[in-house]
């Protein structure tokens, strides 16, 4: 290892340096009820583990899924990936995934995806996204959040090409979630939460079993998406505060 490495590794933010600075700030996230992560799960990261967990929810079927990690990789690239939505059908276990509304990989877009199930109907739903640009701020450009809520309505599919796609399936009743990303400078800490309700003849207990699963899915996902947007300049990426990427 040269000696510019080393210097570089030792300068480098480490994961209770930077747990350390993200506390404080919490209460400026964005996300609905993000779940709390236990301190054994970023120690676990940092030592280079996919971590997942399940948060269950008292008088609320659903319980929330969550996976944190560390990407050896530098935080514009995996914010490159989590808002390429355009990238994740076949990625993630979506087929479908479009804008609706507004401007791709920029704050207040609206986004439709579709998702095909065995046995059961398929899978449908809206999200409005969110870029937190007040805790960006606060924290001096280390903390990017991307949350979405829920905004699914069959209203808002008319008119467009995804209407006769989501005839024969169902809505999901709800869901929510973010990446909260805190930059290593070099690497990022990752911490991801997804909270759904399937709706229709899927009970939602029963269906949130596999959260764990597909939270380290998707942290797989986005970590071989953001090595391919490392290194590219590609145009249309904003950071929170929509400054150019």
């Amino acid at each position: 290892m040269s000696l510019l490495v080393l210097v570089a590794l030792a300068q480098a933010r480490s994961v209770d340096e930077a747990l350390a600075l993200l506390e404080p700030l919490r209460a400026l996230r964005h996300a609905d009820a993000a779940p709390t992560v236990p301190r054994s799960a970023y120690a676990s990261a940092s030592a280079g583990q996919h971590v997942k967990g399940i948060e269950a929810v008292d008088g609320v079927a659903a319980s929330k899924g969550w996976g944190v990690a560390v990407f050896d990789l530098p935080i514009e690239a995996v914010w490159k990936a989590v808002n390429d939505e355009k990238r994740f059908a076949g990625l993630l276990p979506v087929q479908e995934s479009a804008v609706l509304t507004g401007t791709p990989n920029r704050d207040g877009r609206t986004l439709f995806q579709y998702m095909e199930l065995p046995i059961v109907d398929d899978r449908w739903w809206v999200v409005a996204m969110d870029h937190n640009a007040e805790l960006y701020t606060q924290s001096g450009g280390v903390v990017w959040e991307l949350s979405w809520k829920d905004a699914t309505d069959p209203s808002r599919l008319v008119g467009t090409g995804w209407a006769s796609r989501v005839e024969d399936a169902t809505p999901v009743a709800w869901t929510h979630g973010s990446w909260l990303l805190v930059d290593l400078e070099g690497r990022t800490l990752v911490e991801y939460f997804v909270w759904s309700d399937p709706g229709g003849s899927i009970p939602a207990g029963p269906a949130s079993k596999f959260a764990g699963g597909a939270v380290l899915d998707t942290l797989s996902a986005m970590e071989q998406l953001a090595t391919e947007h490392a290194g590219s300049a590609e145009a249309g990426f904003v950071r929170p505060d929509q400054s150019a990427l």
